[in-house]
């Protein structure tokens, strides 16, 4: 993050004719090469906090957006180039990875950097954002800087992937992944980090569930015993070993069923199942459903 003291960049010459979106009033000059908006399942009630809408762009140098009087709160995160915000007396040039919070009511504005900006924006709103806001700290944070980028886009992709759920399954998962990028912003004090060797365990898991992995691969994989390792699962994760791993199988398997040119018994193998009835068995057991009725409700709501 790079401090401006020159605010003339944000000077438009002149300012366009306002649009309106209820009581919000914005501005904004479009340019952009690529643009992707997902609106999402609600949260399960109208008061508690949810993700309306994930949305992803690149945009182009001339692009400039200013709004006023929002309802809502909008979570900016930087991916690649540069972009230059302003809320409040802060104006500054943010990089990869740090993430512009646009306050509810406040007027904030950004433009892209010289080279452009590819950047992902979250709509959270909720009759409790407020509230939440207000006790957190987290409406006094204009700029985060310093976050886990492995660990935010981890959560990014598992909030776009909330499109392709069904209606109510989104909605409950909606709900935990809004509080769940919230606490992450927050910097998350009350949660102490994972150890560094766990942490890469869990990386590896993520991007190779399929591995059959055994306890012991794990358990070596952290230079532990694979006792301590149960240990290590029940004190961050709140699970063991292998039922962390069945749930990273299932949720990439959910994400392969929303395409009909895998068969079941290709996203079993997919996954790391032996075969597709010991899957069809573990699917049902998680979601309540076969793997084919679950692809049959995507197919529904879609």
């Amino acid at each position: 993050m790079k401090q401006l003291n020159d605010l003339s960049p944000f000077r438009w010459n002149p300012l366009p004719p306002p649009n309106h979106y209820h009581e919000m009033e914005f501005y904004h000059h479009r340019s952009r090469r690529f643009y992707r908006m997902r609106n999402l399942s609600p949260g399960v009630r109208e008061d508690q906090l949810r993700i309306e809408c994930i949305c992803e762009v690149a945009l182009l140098r001339q692009a400039h957006y200013l709004r006023r009087n929002a309802p809502f709160l909008s979570i900016e995160y930087v991916k690649s180039g540069s972009l230059l915000v302003r809320q409040r007396e802060c104006a500054c040039e943010l990089e990869p990875g740090e993430v512009f919070l646009m306050q509810p009511q406040l007027e904030s504005e950004f433009l892209s950097g010289e080279g452009g900006c590819r950047k992902i924006s979250l709509m959270v709103s909720g009759m409790l954002l407020i509230p939440f806001l207000q006790g957190s700290g987290l409406g006094e944070k204009d700029i985060v800087t310093g976050l886990d980028s492995r660990c935010m886009e981890r959560v990014l992709q598992e909030i776009g992937e909330l499109a392709d759920e069904t209606p109510d399954v989104g909605s409950i998962r909606n709900t935990l992944l809004c509080f769940e990028i919230l606490q992450l912003l927050r910097g998350r004090p009350d949660i102490v980090s994972l150890p560094p060797a766990l942490a890469e365990l869990r990386i590896s898991l993520e991007q190779h569930p399929e591995y059959a992995w055994t306890q012991l691969e794990m358990a070596q994989y952290c230079n532990c015993s694979p006792t301590h390792l149960v240990r290590l699962f029940h004190c961050y994760f709140h699970t063991t070993p292998r039922q962390y791993l069945l749930d990273l199988r299932i949720h990439r398997a959910r994400r392969l069923l929303a395409d009909e040119t895998y068969s079941i018994k290709e996203i079993a193998a997919a996954v790391g199942f032996g075969n597709a009835l010991n899957f069809s068995t573990c699917f049902r057991h998680r979601q309540g459903m076969s793997p084919r009725e679950y692809r049959k409700q995507l197919t529904y709501f879609s």
